[in-house]
């Protein structure tokens, strides 16, 4: 085809024929000018295809790996709300100014064994590790999921600082404080238990701190209620479009 060109092109040349060869030349240029585009164009749309199809795949992974986070954050906030609860039914009998009558010896050893937090949320982060590790956010088109997965790691970090304290106190102090004066169960049936310890204000206090970290983490930082709405929102925008 080059050499067909070619050939019209001398020809052109050879008779004279300035203008028509002027013409020619620039036809012959737009002719390899549109041939570069459309190749352009076949290239941008298979690169197009392909991210597509990455995107695709990507977004099955995060989807399903997020459902899964979600479950175990609800798992956790159950356990959460657990120990709220029974530290606040604790919390309603202060002072205790004497040994309890049986029946709610039974109630308050169920509230302090269920009183215990310290669990924390891992969500699996294996998605957004493989986009971090090779710079591939940009993979994913809409703006608002690309900007929470970009988010996701300082948001969790911010999230774990609560329960982390949480954690600490209950094997550092409040345990600690239990292991003293109560049975493992604390069932209260063991004749070694400290009953005295019940009515003193470091019990009180121990119980009272307890209740604050996970309140803190349920309530008053606000990062609870963050985490969970990111999560849903992930879930939401990546939810596969054949579902």
């Amino acid at each position: 085809m080059i050499k067909f060109f070619r050939r019209i092109r001398y020809q052109l040349m050879n008779e004279n024929k300035t203008g028509k060869y002027f013409k020619y030349a620039i036809g012959e240029i737009l002719l390899v000018v549109i041939g570069i585009l459309i190749a352009l164009q076949i290239n941008n749309w298979n690169e197009n295809r392909i991210n597509s199809n990455k995107e695709t795949a990507i977004l099955a992974n995060i989807h399903k790996e997020f459902q899964q986070n979600r479950k175990q954050l609800d798992s956790v906030v159950f356990g959460h709300r657990r120990s709220h609860t029974n530290s606040a039914k604790i919390i309603k009998l202060f002072p205790i100014k004497s040994k309890p009558k049986p029946a709610v010896l039974d109630s308050l050893g169920f509230q302090l064994f269920w009183s215990y937090g310290g669990i924390t949320f891992n969500p699996s982060q294996t998605s957004i590790n493989a986009l971090a590790s090779t710079s591939s956010f940009d993979i994913i088109k809409n703006e608002t999921l690309r900007d929470l997965l970009i988010s996701w790691n300082d948001l969790i970090t911010d999230y774990q600082e609560e329960e982390l304290r949480s954690r600490d106190y209950v094997t550092n102090q409040y345990d600690a404080y239990m292991s003293k004066h109560f049975d493992w169960n604390s069932n209260f049936k063991d004749e070694r238990n400290n009953f005295d310890a019940l009515q003193t204000l470091e019990f009180e206090y121990v119980v009272k701190n307890n209740y604050d970290l996970v309140n803190q983490i349920l309530v008053s930082s606000g990062e609870l209620q963050k985490v969970q709405e990111t999560l849903n929102t992930i879930i939401a925008l990546s939810k596969p479009k054949n579902n």
